[in-house]
């Protein structure tokens, strides 16, 4: 598949998708899918840490605005964890002011995406955010 990038082993990378809003969630999961990507879904934060310690994916994708831990907290214990701050973790959100997008990465976000996405350009800034791996 054209733009999608694969493990060593040949499997397709992994995105963990988190967010609340459950349109939004199936919309995220069907471009990442149909681009190829291997998903996992979250509708809270409040598992994201035990998921990726189980199963640490390539790149999260995550909501800010979410009941009970807000994205902006969750990547606060994402970069606090030892095992865990390396991943790539990118905003999806309504919040898109230049102070937004300040905020967003002093909290240690990699990048962000607006919302609404469209799904070609959505699944090109993803791809923008997961590096090759295996032989060039």
């Amino acid at each position: 598949m054209d733009g999608v990038d694969f493990d060593e082993g040949g499997a397709p990378r992994s995105i963990l998708v988190v967010e609340d809003n459950v349109l939004m969630r199936k919309l995220f999961v069907r471009c990442l899918e149909e681009g190829g990507y291997a998903v996992v879904e979250a509708e809270s934060a409040l598992d994201v840490i035990d998921m990726m310690r189980e199963s640490p994916p390539d790149l999260v994708v995550m909501d800010i605005v979410m009941p009970g831990l807000s994205g902006v907290e969750l990547i606060k214990q994402i970069r606090a964890d030892v095992d865990l701050r390396g991943v790539k973790v990118v905003a999806v959100t309504n919040l898109a002011t230049p102070a937004d997008k300040r905020r967003l990465a002093d909290a240690g976000f990699d990048g962000h995406v607006s919302k609404p996405i469209k799904p070609k350009e959505f699944l090109t800034s993803i791809a923008g955010f997961i590096e090759p791996t295996g032989p060039a």
